[in-house]
Protein backbone atom coordinates (compact mmCIF):
# COMPACT_ATOMS: atom_id res chain seq x y z
CA UNK A 1 0.00 0.00 0.00
CA UNK A 2 1.45 3.37 -1.09
CA UNK A 3 0.56 6.22 1.04
CA UNK A 4 0.51 10.03 -0.15
CA UNK A 5 3.66 12.16 0.52
CA UNK A 6 2.20 14.23 3.68
CA UNK A 7 1.53 18.11 2.67
CA UNK A 8 4.61 19.44 3.97
CA UNK A 9 6.93 17.08 2.69
CA UNK A 10 5.72 17.87 -0.65
CA UNK A 11 5.87 21.35 -0.44
CA UNK A 12 9.71 21.08 0.82
CA UNK A 13 10.60 19.90 -2.09
CA UNK A 14 8.55 22.13 -4.17
CA UNK A 15 10.01 24.78 -2.37
CA UNK A 16 13.76 23.50 -2.33
CA UNK A 17 13.71 23.14 -6.19
CA UNK A 18 11.58 26.65 -6.92
CA UNK A 19 14.46 28.63 -4.62
CA UNK A 20 17.13 26.49 -6.46
CA UNK A 21 15.53 27.91 -9.55
CA UNK A 22 15.18 31.86 -8.21
CA UNK A 23 18.88 31.36 -6.96
CA UNK A 24 20.57 30.37 -9.75
CA UNK A 25 18.62 31.90 -12.59
CA UNK A 26 20.20 35.10 -11.03
CA UNK A 27 23.10 34.47 -10.08
CA UNK A 28 23.51 34.03 -14.03
CA UNK A 29 22.74 37.31 -14.41
CA UNK A 30 25.46 38.59 -11.71
CA UNK A 31 28.25 36.47 -13.73
CA UNK A 32 26.55 37.77 -17.20
CA UNK A 33 27.69 41.61 -15.01
CA UNK A 34 30.78 40.59 -14.28
CA UNK A 35 32.29 38.83 -17.91
CA UNK A 36 30.73 41.68 -19.14
CA UNK A 37 32.45 44.44 -17.10
CA UNK A 38 35.80 42.41 -17.90
CA UNK A 39 34.36 42.68 -21.55
CA UNK A 40 33.89 46.50 -21.96
CA UNK A 41 36.45 47.84 -20.09
CA UNK A 42 40.00 48.63 -20.12
CA UNK A 43 41.00 47.87 -16.83
CA UNK A 44 40.21 45.17 -14.67
CA UNK A 45 37.11 46.45 -13.01
CA UNK A 46 35.77 42.85 -12.97
CA UNK A 47 38.65 42.18 -10.31
CA UNK A 48 37.57 45.17 -8.78
CA UNK A 49 34.63 45.06 -7.99
CA UNK A 50 34.22 41.71 -6.62
CA UNK A 51 33.09 42.87 -2.99
CA UNK A 52 30.15 44.71 -4.20
CA UNK A 53 26.63 44.74 -3.70
CA UNK A 54 24.91 43.69 -7.32
CA UNK A 55 23.56 47.43 -7.91
CA UNK A 56 26.78 49.24 -7.64
CA UNK A 57 27.74 46.38 -10.06
CA UNK A 58 25.40 47.12 -12.62
CA UNK A 59 25.17 50.93 -11.73
CA UNK A 60 29.08 51.18 -13.39
CA UNK A 61 28.35 48.44 -16.17
CA UNK A 62 25.31 50.72 -16.84
CA UNK A 63 28.24 54.01 -17.73
CA UNK A 64 30.41 51.71 -19.22
CA UNK A 65 27.31 50.99 -22.03
CA UNK A 66 26.80 54.93 -22.15
CA UNK A 67 30.21 55.45 -22.82
CA UNK A 68 30.46 52.69 -25.00
CA UNK A 69 30.46 54.10 -29.07
CA UNK A 70 27.25 52.12 -30.98
CA UNK A 71 24.10 53.11 -31.96
CA UNK A 72 21.59 54.40 -29.66
CA UNK A 73 19.33 51.69 -30.29
CA UNK A 74 21.68 49.10 -29.16
CA UNK A 75 22.93 51.40 -26.47
CA UNK A 76 19.50 52.12 -25.44
CA UNK A 77 18.23 48.43 -25.78
CA UNK A 78 21.36 47.36 -23.47
CA UNK A 79 20.24 50.23 -20.98
CA UNK A 80 17.27 48.98 -20.68
CA UNK A 81 18.08 45.19 -20.02
CA UNK A 82 20.62 46.47 -17.46
CA UNK A 83 17.55 48.59 -15.46
CA UNK A 84 15.49 45.32 -15.61
CA UNK A 85 18.08 43.33 -14.06
CA UNK A 86 18.36 45.75 -11.47
CA UNK A 87 14.68 45.54 -10.87
CA UNK A 88 14.66 41.77 -10.09
CA UNK A 89 17.96 42.27 -7.47
CA UNK A 90 15.07 43.80 -4.96
CA UNK A 91 12.83 41.44 -5.85
CA UNK A 92 16.28 38.40 -4.98
CA UNK A 93 16.80 40.03 -1.84
CA UNK A 94 13.49 39.63 -0.50
CA UNK A 95 13.67 36.11 -1.51
CA UNK A 96 17.30 35.09 0.05
CA UNK A 97 17.23 37.73 2.88
CA UNK A 98 14.10 36.46 4.55
CA UNK A 99 12.55 33.57 6.33
CA UNK A 100 9.96 31.04 4.66
CA UNK A 101 7.12 30.80 7.28
CA UNK A 102 4.41 28.66 7.49
CA UNK A 103 1.36 28.67 9.60
CA UNK A 104 -2.27 28.06 9.90
CA UNK A 105 -4.40 30.75 8.79
CA UNK A 106 -7.70 30.23 11.17
CA UNK A 107 -9.85 32.20 9.21
CA UNK A 108 -9.52 30.79 5.90
CA UNK A 109 -9.01 26.96 8.04
CA UNK A 110 -5.40 26.30 5.57
CA UNK A 111 -1.97 25.80 5.53
CA UNK A 112 -0.40 29.51 4.98
CA UNK A 113 3.53 29.41 3.27
CA UNK A 114 5.24 32.44 2.15
CA UNK A 115 8.57 34.61 2.38
CA UNK A 116 7.49 37.90 4.64
CA UNK A 117 10.45 40.90 4.62
CA UNK A 118 11.15 41.47 8.06
CA UNK A 119 10.65 45.10 8.11
CA UNK A 120 7.78 45.24 5.61
CA UNK A 121 5.35 42.38 6.02
CA UNK A 122 3.16 43.49 3.24
CA UNK A 123 6.10 42.51 0.79
CA UNK A 124 5.73 38.92 0.06
CA UNK A 125 6.84 36.22 -1.87
CA UNK A 126 4.68 32.34 -2.44
CA UNK A 127 5.75 29.54 -4.28
CA UNK A 128 4.00 31.07 -7.47
CA UNK A 129 5.82 34.04 -7.12
CA UNK A 130 9.21 31.93 -6.71
CA UNK A 131 8.52 30.11 -9.90
CA UNK A 132 7.83 33.26 -11.74
CA UNK A 133 11.01 34.99 -10.57
CA UNK A 134 13.02 32.84 -11.43
CA UNK A 135 11.07 32.67 -15.45
CA UNK A 136 11.38 36.70 -15.01
CA UNK A 137 14.83 36.29 -13.97
CA UNK A 138 16.07 33.66 -16.86
CA UNK A 139 14.19 35.81 -19.46
CA UNK A 140 16.58 38.87 -17.91
CA UNK A 141 19.38 37.13 -18.20
CA UNK A 142 18.86 36.32 -21.68
CA UNK A 143 18.08 39.83 -23.01
CA UNK A 144 20.98 40.97 -21.06
CA UNK A 145 23.00 38.61 -22.35
CA UNK A 146 21.80 39.48 -26.29
CA UNK A 147 21.47 43.65 -25.60
CA UNK A 148 25.08 43.51 -24.26
CA UNK A 149 26.62 40.84 -26.84
CA UNK A 150 25.35 43.51 -29.81
CA UNK A 151 27.72 46.54 -28.56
Amino acid sequence: MTTEPHYLETLYKDLALALGDAVWAFARIEWLVYEQLGRLSTDRIDELVGDMNFRHRANILRRLVERRATDEVKRERALSAIQAAEALSDRRNIIVHNPWRIWVDLNAKEFMTEIQKYSNREKKVNLDDLRKFAADAEAAESALREALGAL
